[in-house]
């Protein structure tokens, strides 16, 4: 490291929490995509034996379901404490000012999530409905 360079605390070092988020998701899904084809693969030429058939989107949309819903509220709760805890620390003086101006894309981000994993909780059930008929 340069001795001129200092290092910087607010640097975004890995992209921030939604790039992280958006990696995760996309590791899941290819995680799962992989053992998908891995057991296709299996059933296909090592089993012959017919099994019975099992429902692995649904599976997937489950846990999809599960990491944005959970996700969504970490999102929204962390940026109200971000928010609440800068303002507190700007108040040096008497009575902080509460000033609700701030950096609220977390917030949006959490409540987009929310809903997405609420149309992933509804596909699910739309598919089982679907193959039970």
């Amino acid at each position: 490291m340069d001795q001129k360079q200092s290092f910087n605390l607010n640097a975004d070092f890995l992209g921030g929490f939604t790039a992280i988020f958006m990696k995760l998701v996309f590791v899941i899904v290819a995680v799962y995509l992989l053992v998908m084809v891995m057991n296709f693969l299996r059933d296909k030429f090592i089993n012959t034996e017919v099994t019975t058939k099992k429902d692995d989107i649904s599976d997937l949309l489950i846990i999809l379901n599960k990491v944005f819903f959970i996700s969504g509220f970490g999102f929204i709760i962390a940026n109200i404490f971000q928010v609440l805890l800068s303002q507190a620390s700007r108040g040096h003086s008497g009575m902080p000012s509460m000033n609700f101006i701030g950096e609220w894309e977390y917030l949006t981000f959490g409540i987009i999530i929310i809903f997405v994993g609420i149309g992933f909780k509804v596909a699910n059930e739309l598919l089982k409905k679907n193959q039970n008929e």
